[in-house]
């Protein structure tokens, strides 16, 4: 197998001759009927002026003095499943007693199908068993239904929303489906309204009030920011005067933050600031939820966030390097450089790493310095997924040059830095941070036993070693040396085709092109092989998960070999596009289509993949150089002046 380039729920109503009995047992369910409906503000009666439907008057029916039919209206509910469920849950805060349990009972203990013969076999299988499962198993299920591709799991989300006993989870499943992206086709849209205003029905939940909102922008196509204001507020106004006790603040919080998502995805800048920093007060003043709040605004370009937070809460700030460096982010974003300088290099000091053999050092234990260590590892690993190179690289590098030469945690920063630099194309620091490493390892071996403790070993640093060298003479033009380097490389590891596709870009006589060429078609063979064997197993043994992720690698691998080589480019992105069947949005395979489609000449499917791809991972330096290189060649294509001078 191919290894590289991976993708990653009552009691009964008693007859006259027990009147004592009942009375007080009717007293004690009253009592427990008048704390919920305390609790929820509210008490409700299914009985009004209003003439009952089929359901409603079943419920009734469970407040008979008739054993018999109180029995008969709790299977006949419980056949009725979601249908009833609406008016059970109402039936729950029911003025008589009676009814109220055993409504409470048939909502907590009802077995429904939660999933329709219509759902795809990935909501169906989701949705396996869901009503058994626990709250935090059931809001996985509600994640993975909301990361199918093409809104599979809208239809599923919408029923959790209606239908799921905890509030809690209800308003979850409706937040899921408002942060999916709304489809760029209008006829999409419009199905997706549809979807939700049917499965939601009459439903009176909030997260129905959210959903029937969110269905109007998306049959019209826009956001529409007075009425998210409005209903926001009203669900601040339940927090504020207790009425709603499912409405605390990160409930509130979680709404502003994905309407203000919204806005902003829709352009509505000022709406979006205007109305997260209406409810900036909802975020508690405490390290994790500024940090948080930090995130997500940096995530939402929406920067000023962070600096009004910063204004808020300056003491917090200057504790906390992550605060600091948020700061620095936003304050860069704004276009001052200096002072996102002074502010980044404040963060490293905050809690920095005593020199080895200094009097600060002797006065920490290992574990403490160990642990200080870590977190500007931390901090480093996440400077580095927002693109902010040159921070993450200082963090990484205070470790190395303040910890001991031969402890793990210097080693593992050099490792981390090393696959850092190689994104960056640096080959030769690459090569710097590497050599020692690799020289010490080879010279002690328990040296070498402590790194592989911590998942560093010493074969794979040589490996990377060896073809950063071939990379780094290749950009020198030293095709001999390249030749050499990589043929290590690959002699360490052949199933490393980014090695064979370095191979494959350098020069040499007709022996080292054949040499090449027979490594790509004992390669392809075996990806091909490697794929008829999974897509063999795939069919019997659909339900595991294993063989969907090993298929799609192999496709990918092959689709990656072969666009950046030669062979049959066709079929490479036909295994391309075929791979994103299993992960539409993963950045990498959709570099990979953007790769094939580039290698049969559609240019501008190649941009629009690796656009897609730049989207998804927008700080990856490999990802954004390819997106450079088609829009160049597109250019180029265009202009006549390149076409003259050739």
């Amino acid at each position: 197998m191919i290894f590289a380039r991976r993708l990653p729920g009552h009691p009964a109503r008693h007859s006259m001759p027990n009147m004592q009995s009942r009375c007080r047992i009717g007293a004690a369910i009253m009592m427990m009927v008048m704390i919920a409906s305390t609790t929820t503000g509210q008490i409700l009666s299914t009985r009004s002026d209003k003439p009952l439907t089929e359901v409603g008057e079943v419920i009734e029916q469970l407040g008979s003095t008739n054993y018999a039919t109180r029995v008969r209206a709790r299977g006949q509910l419980q056949r009725m499943g979601l249908q009833a469920f609406d008016e059970l849950h109402a039936a729950q805060f029911h003025a008589d007693s009676e009814i109220a349990m055993a409504a409470r009972h048939l909502v907590s203990s009802l077995l429904v199908s939660w999933s329709t013969e219509s759902d795809p076999p990935a909501v169906r299988e989701a949705l396996d068993e869901y009503g058994a499962q626990s709250e935090s198993e059931r809001q996985n299920r509600m994640d993975r239904l909301a990361e199918l591709p093409e809104h599979q799991g809208l239809a599923a989300l919408c029923r959790l929303a209606r239908f799921e006993t905890s509030l809690r989870l209800s308003r979850e499943a409706a937040l899921a489906i408002m942060r999916l992206s709304m489809a760029p086709d209008e006829a999409q849209r419009q199905r997706d309204a549809t979807t939700i205003r049917e499965v939601m029905g009459p439903n009176d939940r909030r997260a129905a009030d959210w959903l029937r909102a969110y269905a109007d922008d998306i049959a019209d196509g826009k956001y529409s920011a007075q009425r998210w204001s409005e209903l926001i507020r009203q669900q601040r106004q339940s927090m504020d005067d207790g009425s709603d006790p499912t409405s605390n603040r990160p409930a509130v919080l979680e709404l502003v933050q994905v309407c203000a998502s919204r806005a902003a995805k829709a352009g509505l800048t000022d709406d979006a600031l205007a109305i997260s920093i209406e409810h900036l007060d909802l975020i508690p003043p405490r390290s994790r939820e500024v940090i948080d709040a930090c995130s997500w605004a940096i995530d939402n370009q929406m920067h000023s966030i962070v600096l009004e937070l910063k204004k808020r809460h300056a003491e917090l700030f200057d504790r906390q390097p992550t605060l600091l460096y948020d700061a620095a982010e936003a304050v860069l974003a704004d276009g001052d450089i200096d002072q996102a300088e002074r502010l980044a290099r404040q963060a490293l000091n905050v809690d920095p790493l005593p020199g080895v053999g200094s009097d600060e050092e002797k006065k920490l234990s290992p574990k403490v310095v160990e642990e200080i260590a870590q977190r500007h590892r931390e901090l480093a690993r996440e400077l580095e997924t927002h693109g902010l190179f040159r921070w993450a690289e200082r963090e990484y590098r205070h470790i190395i040059e303040l910890s001991a030469e031969d402890s793990t945690i210097a080693a593992t920063a050099k490792n981390d830095l090393s696959k850092m630099l190689m994104t960056l194309d640096r080959h030769d620091d690459c090569i710097e941070i590497l050599a020692p490493v690799v020289a010490r390892a080879d010279a002690d071996q328990q040296y070498a036993r402590r790194l592989s403790g911590v998942k560093i070993y010493t074969s794979r640093m040589k490996e990377e070693l060896a073809y950063q060298r071939g990379l780094s003479d290749l950009k020198k033009n030293d095709q001999e040396a390249a030749r050499k380097n990589l043929s290590n490389a690959l002699a360490i590891n052949s199933a490393n085709i980014d090695i064979i596709i370095a191979m494959y870009r350098t020069d040499g006589d007709q022996a080292w092109k054949d040499k090449v060429q027979r490594l790509i078609d004992e390669t392809t063979r075996a990806l091909e092989s490697e794929i008829t064997s999974r897509k063999t197993q795939a069919k019997p043994l659909m339900r595991q998960l294993d063989n969907g992720i090993t298929l799609a690698e192999a496709l990918n691998q092959y689709a990656w070999l072969i666009s950046n080589t030669t062979g049959d480019y066709q079929k490479a992105l036909r295994y391309s596009l075929e791979s994103l069947n299993f992960y539409p949005d993963s950045p990498e395979q959709l570099d990979t289509a953007g790769r094939c489609y580039f290698a049969v000449g559609d240019v501008e499917n190649a941009i629009r993949m690796q656009r897609r791809a730049a989207k998804m991972k927008p700080h990856s330096p490999p990802i954004t150089r390819q997106l450079a290189e088609f829009e160049n060649a597109l250019n180029d294509a265009s202009d006549p002046a390149s076409d003259a001078g050739s």
